[in-house]
């Protein structure tokens, strides 16, 4: 006969893993509001903090987002795992390619390179795209898969997204966030 518990236990779990995804597919997880006082509070230190921080591409060059330094960027964490990271990418394709001259945006993927290159195969995307091979999601702020993180053209950390983002909403935030850059 099979434990008394298994049966209560899995349904608990199934029930918070489906609370949990349509809590992220609203987009209900929000900003980072610590992180974002965090940053205003660091200033200039944390730009300069926020520019050393590296990533390899899929190629397997070292970056950091010092690279991007001018310009207003957005990095999406993403893995193949993540159905609506999965979802979402289109969009920031979308926002790439229509508004690609105002912003960067890169696509930072939490897994290894082979996942990563197939997702972005399966998804289109062109815009610059690689590893977090530094736990620069959580370093950023991010508590939840899939995380977009603002940045001005300064360095300043303005806002670290936990949930899904539509064409509209990443329209919205960024003309909220870098309408004066």
């Amino acid at each position: 006969m099979a434990n008394p518990w298994r049966r209560p236990l899995i349904s608990a779990l199934t029930i918070y893993v489906v609370a949990a995804s349509v809590f992220l597919l609203a987009g209900r997880g929000g900003s980072s509001d610590q992180q974002r006082t965090e940053a205003t509070n660091a200033g200039q230190e944390l730009s300069g903090e926020l520019y050393s921080l590296e990533f390899t591409t899929l190629d397997g060059r070292r970056s950091s987002f010092g690279e991007y330094a001018g310009a207003p960027l957005i990095v999406n964490f993403f893995a193949s795992w993540c159905a609506p990271c999965v979802t979402e990418m289109p969009d920031f394709q979308r926002l790439y390619e229509r508004h690609g001259e105002r912003f960067q945006i890169i696509g930072l993927a939490v897994e290894g390179e082979r996942p990563a290159r197939r997702i972005v195969k399966s998804t289109g995307v062109a815009y610059p795209v690689g590893l977090d091979d530094s736990d620069l999601l959580v370093e950023l702020g991010g508590v939840a898969m899939p995380t977009t993180v603002f940045i001005s053209a300064h360095g300043e950390l303005l806002e670290s997204h936990s949930g899904v983002l539509d064409y509209s909403g990443l329209i919205s935030r960024t003309e909220k966030l870098f309408g004066d850059e």
